[in-house]
């Protein structure tokens, strides 16, 4: 839809969005971090076994942190 492209609410609408996944993001990111650091100082698991265990590279982070760099 071309005329839907430019329609304010419409952004505004994709723009909560965004929020919403952004934070639902923050949260998972959030808790597989927590994850990690219990397998690395509770269970004295190397970092490496920790990511691999969680399916998870070294390189993983929160989303926007990926296109600042």
């Amino acid at each position: 839809g071309g005329l839907r492209e430019n329609d304010p609410q419409a952004l505004a609408d994709l723009e909560k969005e965004l929020k919403l996944v952004t934070a639902a993001a923050h949260r998972w990111t959030d808790n597989i971090f927590t994850c990690k650091s219990y397998l690395t100082k509770k269970r004295g698991m190397a970092s490496k076994e920790a990511c691999k265990l969680l399916g998870i590279s070294s390189e993983f982070d929160y989303p926007e942190d990926k296109n600042s760099k």
